[in-house]
């Protein structure tokens, strides 16, 4: 896997805008650049008076025009999903986790590996918890994409059932954290996937869970 830093370039197997033109790609992440800018600054307030007048100004542009039908974490409009890549980035575009589309997701990065899912993570304090730590709810729900992605890329994609997440120990800031899930049996529509997160060699949260396949209606 190229180490290039977080979101510098999207994963190999799609296209660089994932389909959807290479603005949405670049005020996506100016958004999540705003978000961490805010989450730290410390500039005053005729200058806070000045950032939220052109952030109105911009909401009220991006508002002017929007999409009407069902929102998912996919892909949008015409656009058809990129599942025969096998990569998850290009599964989920709009993931509120690895969804280089939307603005709310944290530089968080996964990549098929035979039938296990890899990914990296670097996060600014923008997810936050106890001082210098992920928020316990962050690497929750992190935990949740990566071993649902599992079963997406081994074509056995469900909804989750349950969710045991271990915190072993801090997870922390501003650190490369590695990510690893992969395949723990099944039964019936069931699919159990386990995973685990490790920062400078030492895992820091491990965590297991139940997928339930949805049920063909004819």
């Amino acid at each position: 896997m190229n180490k290039q830093p977080l979101w510098d370039a999207p994963s190999a197997g799609s296209g660089p805008d994932y389909g959807a033109g290479p603005q949405r790609l670049a005020v996506a992440e100016a958004a999540r650049r705003v978000v961490r800018a805010v989450r730290v600054t410390a500039v005053g307030d005729d200058e806070l008076a000045d950032a939220t007048a052109l952030l109105d100004q911009a909401a009220a542009l991006i508002e002017s025009k929007q999409v009407g039908n069902a929102h998912t974490q996919g892909v949008m409009g015409n656009q058809e999903p990129d599942f025969e890549s096998r990569d998850p980035m290009a599964f989920f575009p709009y993931s509120p986790i690895i969804g280089r589309l939307n603005p709310a997701s944290p530089p968080v990065e996964f990549w098929a590996d035979q039938d296990q899912v890899r990914g990296r993570m670097n996060l600014s304090p923008v997810y936050a918890g106890p001082p210098g730590m992920i928020h316990g709810g962050v690497i929750a729900e992190v935990f949740d994409e990566l071993l649902g992605v599992v079963n997406v890329v081994n074509g056995t994609g469900g909804y989750t059932g349950t969710l045991k997440v271990v915190y072993r120990r801090p997870t922390p800031l501003l650190q490369e954290i590695s990510l690893r899930a992969w395949p723990a049996g099944a039964k019936g529509r069931k699919q159990y996937v386990a995973g685990e997160m490790v920062c400078d060699g030492k895992v820091t949260a491990t965590a297991e869970g139940t997928f339930v396949r949805a049920e063909l209606r004819a």
